[in-house]
């Protein structure tokens, strides 16, 4: 009887042992894999830079994803380097793909969500707080839109400021090289930001990319031309531009560049593009006006 009491004993104080176990460790969080710009920025902007171990071409870019190895180009990924990387989870925008290529990706177990990128100052939000709220930080989503509020208050504010001033005319013009050039019209986020600077964008009686025209750009008579900073040399900067048609019959236009990421999506740091655009475009009497 001692010894099935004893027995016993042991028997209890293994589970009493066990029940004040620690509990066991979380899995750690999936590698990311994030494609578009304005997604990578985001999620390095949400303090999870530390899980992007891929990025599509676009992203690289941006200074924080720099050293990140790239899968090309987010149109074009191919599954067997996407997969490669090790990463459990790919955020992307979307226009990643192409269709079948996210499907196997799924199908080799690994989490695929895309998000619109619709160009709307809602959109941006919309897209901040859902991938926020993937990756299991969603506080951190509510500040980062706080911040993108506050930034385009100020931009909104200064904008109202210029009482009586006849808003400056912007072309925006996506570029690739001297021969592969659109102009950016009415439905795209280089008009939403023109727009949010409080300027005219020339051309937004055009919807979405038109090729670039000679009429058309005469027509636009423009002040300013907005181009992606990494189209600067590939046109040969704005004595290139000078040459193009159209572009060559307009006089005293002056060339203003935003970083690639706010010319192809709407970021977290849109309303600092913003300010930006307004820092090029105004008057000298009004430059600071927002500080």
């Amino acid at each position: 009887m001692r010894r099935t009491a004893s027995k016993w004993g042991l028997v209890t104080a293994l589970f009493a042992l066990a029940a004040h176990a620690a509990p066991p460790a979380p899995k750690p969080a999936p590698k990311l894999i994030t494609i578009g710009p304005a997604i990578t920025q985001t999620v390095f902007a949400l303090g999870a830079g530390d899980r992007v171990v891929g990025v599509d071409d676009s992203s690289a870019a941006l200074p924080e994803a720099s050293k990140v190895r790239t899968v090309g180009y987010q149109r074009a990924l191919s599954a067997e380097g996407v997969l490669s990387l090790g990463a459990g989870l790919l955020l992307g925008s979307a226009e990643a793909g192409p269709p079948p290529v996210l499907e196997q990706l799924k199908q080799a177990g690994m989490a695929v969500e895309t998000f619109a990128n619709e160009p709307t100052v809602e959109g941006a939000r919309a897209r901040i707080q859902g991938i926020a709220e993937r990756l299991g930080t969603p506080e951190q989503g509510k500040a980062l839109v706080a911040k993108l509020d506050q930034d385009l208050a100020k931009a909104a504010g200064r904008a109202a400021r210029v009482n009586g001033a006849k808003p400056p005319r912007i072309l925006a013009i996506y570029a690739r090289g001297a021969g592969t050039m659109m102009v950016a019209g009415s439905g795209t986020v280089a008009d939403t930001l023109i727009r949010l600077t409080g300027a005219v964008n020339a051309a937004g009686s055009l919807p979405g990319y038109k090729p670039l025209g000679a009429e058309a750009v005469v027509a636009a008579a423009p002040e300013f031309v907005l181009l992606p900073a990494s189209s600067v040399s590939a046109v040969g900067g704005a004595e290139g531009l000078a040459k193009q048609p159209g572009l060559s019959q307009v006089k005293g236009w002056k060339l203003v560049t935003v970083e690639d990421v706010d010319f192809m999506g709407l970021g977290p740091n849109l309303g600092q593009a913003v300010a930006r655009v307004q820092d090029a475009v105004a008057p000298a009497s009004a430059k600071g006006g927002g500080k």
